[in-house]
């Protein structure tokens, strides 16, 4: 009764939801960094010349902020480790570069790559349910739910970290010497980095202390709008097997006549190669990403608990805590968007087996073995051509990190 309430409620009031409700918050992100990861054909009808160039400028700027305080940071490092001094300072720096690179680099692949997301984005505008009563049965707003949930928590805690971690001495500053007078203030920037002058006694404190913050804020828009998006567009194919499954266990085969039963099976064949053929073209346009985001998460995860290990302050300490929750929320999420494509792949052989085919007539039976055959293969996320992610990558993640980190500790004891 309740399911039947459900429906009728939303044939009357006909609310539909588009496609690119599942985008909004990464196009935030992503406008934020002026730069946009897939073209809308009515949106580039009314952009105006002066607005693409405006953008333009404005993201050129960013990736140039960017990669300048990036080359500053690994200065400091080198030199840490060539002359032997500020060794502590230099490990902990490497955590942020790791973070920092594999932002990086995961702008510059979408922007590579937005001719292969528009196409996918058009495709699944193609498949996405008009009506109300067809989003009724994708059940596609308890797949916009849980994506919004899921979206506002990691770019909420990822924000929390980011900025707690850049406005401290700010903040510090401001309460302990602007408000109590307790001690000087010595002037520190957000993270460690090499100059040819000395900005702790003019001006030029103030402009590196707010070119790192933005500078942090675009790899950080870059870096997670990357992961939404690709999860979005999980969620979108997650939710298309899901139906495909629906469909398929629900139909009596038999009791109708035998074209409309081929015509049935044939629909759901080509319905299912479509989303075998876009999962392969998310995993070409994403394996960069997902590659580089396994590799330096055990870099990261390394690194962040080195630090913890052999003390420093409360502050620090606070910060490499959530850096590090930060990293294995990253992980396991992509993980569990992961795992859940391949569950929903495998259950389209499931759901063949399992409807009622019994009576059928023998066409239908041949091409029944054809999609089963097909569901045999799940659909995978994969990063390039080295690794397939689910729920085992990140077990063999956190024991690739837990190696490194044996390693690090042992040769700082030495």
């Amino acid at each position: 009764m309740c399911k039947l309430r459900k429906r009728s409620n939303g044939q009357k009031n006909g609310k539909t939801k588009s496609l690119y409700m599942f985008f909004r918050y990464v196009d935030i992100f992503y406008f934020s960094i002026g730069m946009k990861a897939y073209d809308r054909v009515l949106f580039n009808a009314n952009t105006t010349d002066w607005r693409k160039t405006i953008l333009s400028c404005y993201f050129i700027f960013q990736m140039l902020n960017l990669n300048l305080t990036l080359l500053s940071e690994l200065i400091y490092v080198f030199l840490a480790f060539s002359t032997g001094n500020n060794f502590l300072e230099a490990t902990m720096n490497l955590s942020f570069i790791g973070f920092v690179i594999v932002g990086d680099i995961k702008i510059q692949h979408i922007w590579g790559k937005r001719g292969h997301i528009t196409k996918v984005v058009q495709r699944l505008q193609l498949l996405h349910p008009i009506t109300a009563n067809q989003q009724w049965e994708y059940r596609l707003s308890d797949y916009l739910r849980s994506y919004r949930i899921v979206s506002i928590f990691y770019f909420g805690m990822h924000m929390v970290l980011i900025w707690t971690y850049n406005l401290y001495w700010a903040i510090y500053y401001l309460v302990c010497d602007f408000w109590l007078g307790k001690r000087h203030f010595e002037r520190m920037l957000p993270y460690y980095c090499w100059t040819p002058w000395d900005w702790k006694s003019n001006w030029s404190y103030y402009v590196m202390y707010v070119s790192q913050n933005i500078a942090a804020q675009t790899c950080l828009s870059g870096q997670l709008a990357a992961d939404m998006l690709m999860s979005a567009l999980v969620t979108l194919l997650i939710m298309h097997f899901k139906h495909l499954s629906r469909q398929i266990e629900q139909h009596v085969a038999g009791v109708r006549p035998a074209d409309q039963d081929l015509g049935f099976l044939q629909r759901s064949i080509v319905y299912h190669q479509q989303l075998l053929c876009l999962s392969q073209d998310i995993s070409r346009i994403f394996g960069v990403s997902l590659f580089c985001n396994f590799a330096s998460s055990s870099f990261i995860i390394c690194f962040v608990i080195f630090q913890m290990t052999i003390g420093g302050n409360i502050d620090n300490l606070v910060m490499l805590i959530l850096f590090l929750f930060c990293a294995m929320v990253q992980v396991f999420m992509i993980g569990s968007y992961a795992q859940r494509l391949i569950n929903s792949s495998e259950h389209i052989g499931q759901a063949v087996y399992n409807h009622n085919w019994y009576m059928s007539d023998l066409r239908y039976r041949k091409l029944m073995l054809l999609i089963m055959q097909r569901a045999q293969r799940p659909s995978y996320l994969r990063a390039t051509n080295l690794l397939n992610v689910s729920l085992i990558t990140v077990t063999d993640l956190l024991q690739l990190s837990y190696k490194f980190f044996a390693l690090l500790r042992t040769m700082y004891s030495q």
